[in-house]
């Protein structure tokens, strides 16, 4: 946990302050983002300070944590994606959370419901606007929702490669 609270939660709040102050959503936006975004740092931080305190415990909590990411992650990509295009890519870090702790099934379906949560975004979006948002911004949206499990499936391996060295050393 602590090397994803040491590179995607600084990367998280930054997306989230640059769609805040270079972008102009409505004031109500601006605080529940922000609300949002607090909250999950400060549970994030608590999780990774204690996961293991409770070790009977900390399989459940890993997996709590990787929803609790979606959930923050989908909200705050539901509110700002229409200011600041990038927020998709918050939703790249509950299965990259997975990845770290889960099996590949596991991180896989994580996977597939962020990238599923993407395209219900774009649809959210195209509806909120009022017309179609043309076959050029759906083919981004698809090729960000692809993404999604590509990358989880590379973390995992990684992970699992880092595994089987560790073990490897082991007399």
């Amino acid at each position: 946990m602590n090397l994803l609270n040491l590179y995607f939660t600084p990367f998280a709040a930054v997306m989230v302050v640059s769609a805040l102050y270079f972008s102009d959503p409505d004031a109500s936006v601006k605080w529940i983002s922000v609300g949002v975004l607090l909250t999950s740092l400060i549970v994030n931080h608590w999780f990774s300070k204690n996961t293991y305190r409770f070790i009977g415990w900390a399989q459940r909590m890993k997996t709590l944590q990787v929803w609790l990411t979606f959930l923050w992650s989908a909200v705050l990509a539901y509110l700002l994606m229409p200011f600041w295009a990038p927020m998709w890519l918050l939703l790249t870090l509950p299965p990259v959370t997975a990845a770290l702790y889960q099996s590949k099934a596991q991180t896989l379906g994580t996977a597939g419901v962020c990238s599923l949560a993407v395209l219900v975004l774009y649809k959210v979006y195209e509806a909120k606007v009022g017309m179609p948002l043309g076959s050029v911004m759906w083919a981004q949206g698809c090729v960000h929702a692809a993404f999604i499990p590509v990358l989880a499936a590379f973390v995992h391996e990684l992970a699992q490669a880092a595994l089987r060295m560790r073990d490897a050393s082991r007399p």
